[in-house]
């Protein structure tokens, strides 16, 4: 059966971390997620404020409402373009690398930066200068996690982040070999922004079974056993031939069930995280894809 979880801000903001957990007890029980503490409940102490005692208290609280952390949510930007800004982002990253123990949780999660501090499309993301400040960035919070006992996991998203395609990620995981650093993979987010082509490279509004399972096949292949987590939405094609990629699961046309035999067939258990949720449907979406 698959582990199926939430991202925790999906479901709103929280006065504490009892009423965070008795949500996601409702929904549903022995649950995970992945937790932005700042962003989920607002009240908590400022990063810089954190230590083991409060923490190590907000996950006993979660726990006993069944509610496991299967990501410890620190989305920082590593190319952010001022550099007392980016140290500052990398600070907080150590924080939560250095606090993975008390979360009851080893994986810090994150994307992989980009050069519009406002977020959006911006040409100088993918510029080389910015992937050697990604690098350098990587190095410094792998060796974090490394010296923790923690890691580092890293999400790919098409477009508009550093890491925007499965050839740069297999780049950088070919480059960091340590065993601390692992992969958040989000099939939306690195499906191509005009959608995954088929076989002659022209995509269609709804890619083929071979097509799409061809594409999941040789992602899958890249991250190997360095995967910490599944992010689970869906998306469609506008008609002038963009993704949109930010509506609930099983209500676009990625293919779930599909992917689900796939990592059944490479023996990969790890948490599927539902974003983007619909709390109306998320108990039906839950049970659909519990059949997978």
């Amino acid at each position: 059966m698959l582990r199926i979880g939430f991202r925790a801000h999906d479901l709103g903001s929280f006065n504490s971390a009892a009423e965070l957990g008795q949500t996601v007890e409702k929904i549903r029980k022995e649950s995970f997620i992945q937790l932005a503490l700042n962003k989920v409940i607002p009240s908590a102490r400022p990063w810089q404020e954190w230590d083991e005692e409060y923490i190590s208290s907000l996950s006993s609280t979660l726990k006993e409402h069944g509610v496991s952390i299967a990501i410890i949510g620190c989305y920082i930007n590593f190319i952010e373009p001022d550099e007392e800004k980016r140290s500052r982002e990398i600070a907080r990253f150590r924080k939560s690398l250095s606090l993975a123990k008390a979360f009851g949780c080893p994986y810090v999660g994150t994307e992989t930066g980009n050069a519009n501090p406002k977020g959006g499309f911006s040409l100088d993301t993918s510029d080389r200068k910015n992937l050697e400040i990604f690098r350098d960035g990587l190095s410094q919070i792998v060796d974090a996690a490394e010296s923790y006992g923690s890691y580092v996991a890293i999400e790919a998203v098409s477009r508009v982040h550093t890491i925007s395609s499965p050839e740069r990620l297999s780049s950088i995981l070919d480059e960091f070999r340590s065993d601390h650093l692992k992969v958040i993979f989000d099939p939306v987010n690195l499906i191509p922004w005009t959608g995954i082509p088929e076989y002659d490279g022209v995509p269609l509004k709804v890619p083929s079974e071979e097509a799409e399972g061809s594409w999941v096949r040789s992602i899958l292949d890249i991250i190997g056993d360095r995967l910490a987590a599944i992010h689970c939405k869906d998306y469609y094609l506008n008609e002038d031939g963009t993704k949109v990629g930010n509506i609930p699961a099983l209500t676009g046309c990625f293919r779930w069930k599909a992917f689900a035999e796939e990592l059944h067939r490479r023996e990969i258990d790890v948490p599927w995280l539902l974003e983007n949720l619909n709390p109306k449907t998320v108990q039906n979406t839950t049970v659909t894809l519990e059949k997978y």
